[in-house]
């Protein structure tokens, strides 16, 4: 048996995966990434990215690519509620996407994870990462000097050697990485099982000028009482989920009540089956193996976060892994990931299964359900109760884990808010590096001073804008924003220079 060896190896090549490699090569750290399955996605599941998700692609080079690869329409999705496709309607809650234009400089895309992931595994092979489908992860094992893995290749049989610094868990909620790790898991766990049902048919539906059109149905013929419905990217192509079905004649019968259309011809083009289930891991790094996507979270996908929060994982952890395999970060880094991310998604994944009872399932309301919020506080405005930032005193009162995004805070731990710049935005500085924002030049030294002491690029852009008052600082303050957007630290007015570096240290835990 061979051994070779990665700084990063990756087990799975979903959006999670995908995207920790994809960022994990912009900041010049090649991974290995194994997907046991022969190829990307061959169905639609998870659709569309929010505005921040859009701004990680586009640091990336990638915003054009999804952009062009949306389906035709505005870039929204028409939501029914009914008893059938062409039945009686309940209610309707089509709306147009909320203009998150104050928030953030970005639009919102409509890719399809069908789509998505071979833009991911393309660009994320340009930055270096090395991608080996139809390869499975035999087994592994976490030591104080580094991971070893032992994979195998599906076509040959061949079993080999992986040494890694570090392994990044995405392969799905079925995936054995997180009970080997020793990690558990909480939530309200499984609800139901389902299939998706991909089938061709003969079926007109009005997108009214939308890109996608769903329907939620609520149907007590149907297996479990409720089903979904969902155009995709090709005419005449739809995916219809309900409960566990039976033979494909009896999938076909499910589709026809589904549509409300009995004598309806319906080619089926495949079947999956997967379970609804509220899940989120205990911890989302034990040792040297940290998960992301489905194998952190489980969530239901009522709602449409589920793809945005496995791609955003990846975002914000692959800049402190690749800091830390270079040297430029103490191992202390990588305790953020579960400290940022986990409180995050346990708050999403009752925002889904609250979205799920309302649109689907109204047997299941009870006190237990969560408020929902507004999408823009809940998309804007997280406040990291603690991670790789230098905190700030706050009233007790103060300790929300969301605020509103249109009066941003600017304290450490939040998203750094848009504030136009020219032609631009002040988001569109960020996804490399950290960068320094202030118009003081001994902040500027300062900085100058950290990025040389420490090894650690610090860039200080020159601003036009109106910058200080959005991040709660003066014009003479300054604003340390980490490579992933979110705030690090802030000097509210003119101080002494060496905060910068002081700052960078506590971050990177050095």
């Amino acid at each position: 048996m061979h051994t070779r060896s990665t700084p990063v190896l990756i087990v799975g090549a979903g959006l999670g995966g995908l995207s920790t490699a994809l960022f994990l090569g912009l900041h010049g750290v090649p991974a290995l990434v194994v997907e046991r399955h022969p190829g990307t996605s061959l169905e639609p599941k998870a659709r569309g990215q929010m505005p921040a998700t859009m701004e990680a692609l586009r640091a990336a080079g990638l915003e054009q690519a999804f952009l062009d690869a949306a389906p035709p329409g505005r870039p929204e999705m028409t939501i029914v509620i009914a008893e059938s496709v062409t039945g009686r309607v309940f209610h309707s809650i089509t709306e147009t996407m909320p203009d998150f234009a104050r928030y953030s400089p970005a639009p919102t895309g409509m890719v399809s994870q069908e789509r998505a992931e071979p833009l991911l595994a393309a660009r994320a092979a340009e930055l270096g990462a090395d991608i080996r489908f139809s390869t499975r992860l035999e087994s592994f094992a976490d030591g104080s000097d580094g991971v070893t893995a032992v994979l195998r290749d599906l076509a040959t049989g061949e079993t080999y050697e992986v040494e890694a610094a570090h392994l990044v868990g995405a392969d799905g909620h079925r995936g054995g990485i997180r009970e080997a790790a020793g990690i558990g898991f909480h939530g309200r766990g499984a609800i139901g099982e389902n299939t998706s049902l991909l089938f061709e048919a003969d079926l007109e539906v009005s997108l009214d000028g939308a890109a996608v059109q769903m329907h939620y149905l609520q149907n007590p013929a149907l297996p479990g009482g409720s089903g979904a419905f969902v155009s995709t990217d090709t005419p005449g192509r739809f995916v219809a989920a309900v409960g566990a079905t039976g033979d494909d004649e009896h999938a076909r019968e499910v589709v026809r009540l589904i549509t409300g259309l009995p004598e309806l011809e319906v080619k089926l083009l495949g079947a999956t089956t997967w379970s609804t289930a509220c899940r989120v891991a205990d911890r989302f790094s034990s040792g040297r193996v940290h998960l992301v996507g489905d194998a952190a979270h489980v969530m239901p996908p009522t709602g449409g976060q589920g793809g945005n929060t496995a791609l955003m994982d990846g975002h914000h952890l692959a800049w402190k892994l690749a800091a830390v395999v270079r040297g430029q970060a103490g191992p202390g880094l990588l305790d953020s990931h579960d400290a940022e991310r986990r409180p995050f998604a346990e708050f999403l994944v009752e925002q889904q299964y609250a979205n799920m009872v309302h649109r689907m399932s109204p047997d299941l309301a009870d006190d237990t359900v969560a408020e929902r919020i507004d999408p823009a506080r809940l998309l804007f405005g997280y406040r990291c109760p603690a991670g790789a930032f230098v905190p700030e005193m706050t009233a007790p009162s103060d300790d929300a884990l969301f605020e509103d995004p249109a009066t941003p805070s600017g304290r450490p731990g939040t998203r750094a808010p848009h504030v136009p710049l020219g032609d631009g935005s002040t988001r569109d500085l960020y996804g490399r590096g950290f960068v320094l924002l202030t118009d003081d030049p001994g902040w500027r030294s300062g900085a100058e001073r950290a990025a040389e002491s420490l090894g650690v690029p610090v860039t200080v852009p020159a601003l036009d804008g109106e910058w200080a008052a959005a991040h709660g600082v003066t014009p003479s303050g300054a604003v340390l924003v980490r490579p992933d957007g979110l705030i690090a630290w802030r000097g509210r007015a003119q101080g002494d220079p060496a905060e910068v570096e002081r700052a960078l240290r506590v971050v990177l835990d050095r």
